[in-house]
This record gives C-alpha cells, structure tokens and sequence, in this order.
C-alpha cells in the first residue's frame, strides 16, 4: 500500500453508522487515511486483503459522494482492478494509490458505469508513467465482450497509447486468471440478456488469496446468480443498484448461506435516499451487521 495511506484506524466490525455512512467532504484527497480494518488477519489466512473502494453509486444520474462502480485489491503489493466506472480513478489517485503499478483488470460487464472511466485509467497511467521516465507498463484487461474493448481501445488511442501495452483477454466460465498471488474465477450472471445461446456478456468473480475467498457480484439479477459460491465466502460484495439490501440479506438468511461477512457495493436508490434506514433494515433481516461501503475507504480483509 502506498505510504500515503498508512495509519489504520482500528475499529471493530460493528462500525458506528456516522463512519459507515458519512458523506465524504470535498476535495476528494481526504480519501487519504480512511482505512477500516474489518479483521485481523490470522497466520492460517495470510496474505492480508486491502479492498480500495474508489466507486460504490449506481447507474444513477451523478452524485455527490459516489463515483461509478470499481474496487481496487491490493494483495501482497500488487494491484488488481475490478471494474472502472468513471470517476474512480480519481479516487484512486487522490487516495495516494499509485495507479502505475496496475497491470491485471476485470470488466464485469459492458455497461458504462461498469467501464465508462476505463479510457480515464489508461490516460492518467500513460500520463504518469511519461512524467517519471517509466517503463511501458503492460496490462491484462479481462473483458465480457471485445467490442466493448476496441470502443474503449479507440477511445484510449485518441490520447494516445506509447508507453502502454495492452492484452485483451475475452471471460468465460472457469478460473481466467491465477498468478499464484490470487486466483479469479469467472461465473456469468443474467443480469443482461444473452443474445445468443451461450454467449453472456455479464460475470461476477470470485478471488482467493490464501485462505480467503471474496466474491464480488458485479450487476445480478438476483444474488441466486452466484450460485455455490455464497457457502464459505467470507466476504461477499453485493450490489444494490437492482435490489434491496434487506432483501437480499432476508434471501441469504433464509437459504442458510455461509456467508461470513457482508458489504454492498454499487448502492441505489435504497441506500442513497435513506443509508441508515437501508442498514437498519439490513442488518435486521441478516442479524448481524453489514458493511455499506463508501467511495475512497480501504478496508483490510
């Protein structure tokens, strides 16, 4: 993690609804030490994961407070990106995250508050890398479609590519990606129409460091999409852009999912209009607390 964002602030998991829910203040470079440590990390679990949430709105019209979907993990000091929506990578790089050091990207689906500011990543990359005389970095892009990729490549050459690298890999079912630092396996998802038989342009994902397993949903139509992976995830990363966080953790309770720890991601109208009300109703269903994630917190996994 850069040095930037250093100091943790220990807080228990039952977080107090000012911190969890709390507008950040503009500029945006007091994302800066807002980190949340939500376990301790045990020497069976090890490597530790840093989840930097740098877009948790919606497809909404814009706001405030929230950029468009993207996490960014940190896993033994490397970085992985998921999803780009735009904004985030202004958050990333006010957070003091050094964006340069990105090399691996996963695109959940072609929607544009899902990849609307990956062009956005690439420029203030290219731009950075050129100020301090770097290498052309090379990055993997995960993507749903490859004509969502040459839309965003044409884009991203309009500003001009020297100094970067790119390998476009197309996501199908099954582990895509494992570096023997994460595993990521893809699932498709019905959260958009196939248009042909068996072609699906919407994933979510699911990433193993050590013994940790994370399943971030991207966009579902229901949380069902995710199938077996719910037993034994230990954080599960849901979006409630299309659902209710009430509902969905009332479905996950009454399945009897094994699901360790909950954050909703891409927050809607639910959260956005009344955040303490969503938690409250939230947490009654699952019976436990729930974490709402917010735009430029780390939280350390």
């Amino acid at each position: 993690m850069d040095s930037t964002i250093v100091r943790i602030i220990a807080f228990s998991f039952i977080l107090s609804a000012a911190g969890l829910c709390a507008a950040p203040p503009h500029p945006a470079d007091t994302f800066k030490n807002r980190v949340v440590t939500l376990r301790k990390s045990t020497e069976k679990e090890l490597p530790a994961v840093s989840v930097h949430t740098l877009g948790t709105g919606a497809g909404t019209e814009p706001m405030p407070t929230r950029q468009y979907a993207s996490c960014l993990f940190e896993v033994n000091g490397r970085l992985y990106l998921f999803d780009a929506g735009s904004g985030s990578c202004r958050t990333a790089h006010l957070s003091g995250i050094d964006i340069t050091n990105i090399r691996t990207i996963f695109i959940s689906h072609p929607h544009r508050d899902h990849v609307g500011g990956l062009p956005d990543f690439f420029w203030n990359i290219r731009k950075l890398v050129f100020m301090r005389g770097l290498s052309a970095p090379e990055i993997t892009v995960f993507v749903p479609e490859m004509k969502m990729w040459d839309a965003v490549f044409a884009m991203t050459r309009l500003g001009g590519v020297s100094r970067m690298e790119f390998k476009p890999r197309l996501i199908a079912d099954g582990t895509i990606f494992d570096d023997g630092n994460i595993k990521v396996e893809a699932r498709h998802n019905y959260h958009i129409q196939r248009k042909e038989a068996d072609v699906y342009t919407s994933f979510s994902f699911r990433i193993t460091a050590g013994k940790r397993r994370i399943v971030y949903s991207g966009d579902v139509k229901t949380y069902r999409d995710l199938g077996d992976w719910l037993d034994g995830c230990d954080l599960l990363m849901i979006e409630t852009g299309h659902h209710k966080a009430s509902d969905i953790c009332a479905g996950l309770r009454k399945d009897g999912a094994k699901v360790k720890e909950i954050m909703f991601i891409h927050s809607g109208r639910e959260i956005l209009g009344d955040c303490e009300g969503a938690r409250a109703r939230a947490e009654k269903a699952w019976g436990r607390p729930v974490i709402i994630a917010e735009d430029g917190y780390t939280y350390v996994f």
